[in-house]
């Protein structure tokens, strides 16, 4: 993914705050709460992977779908509409709010770097 930006999808505050963790450690992160700047830079190819909440990013969860950009999306509820959108998206995980932002940090790095050792206390599926 080297040279692609990670877009966090979210309501300005909370957007920051995860841009600042991951900024920290050297990730290229852009943020934005209008769906259009995402599209443009998607268009380009310039993202290399989406982090955005349910139901907000709805929009952009929908233009995900079949794609194999590994999606981060973070919730405060799980009900049929967030897990039938979770199996559309070919790459993807969800954790619940509040977050540890450890796991999110730790997280975001795996799956940025690729597959190589899943971290400790993570199961694939």
């Amino acid at each position: 993914m080297t040279g692609k930006s990670i877009f966090i999808f979210d309501e300005t505050g909370f957007s920051r705050i995860c841009q600042a963790i991951l900024a920290m450690e050297g990730f290229d992160v852009h943020i934005g709460a209008d769906p259009s700047l995402f599209f443009q830079m998607l268009s380009a190819g310039a993202v290399g992977m989406t982090i955005t909440s349910y139901p907000f990013g709805c929009a952009v969860l929908e233009r995900l779908k079949g794609q194999d950009m590994p999606v981060i999306v973070l919730s405060d509820h799980i009900n049929g509409e967030l897990l039938k959108t979770l199996e559309a998206l070919k790459n993807s995980c969800c954790l619940l709010k509040p977050l540890d932002y450890r796991t999110f940090r730790d997280l975001v790095k795996h799956f940025y770097r690729g597959p190589p050792p899943v971290p400790a206390g993570y199961r694939i599926m």
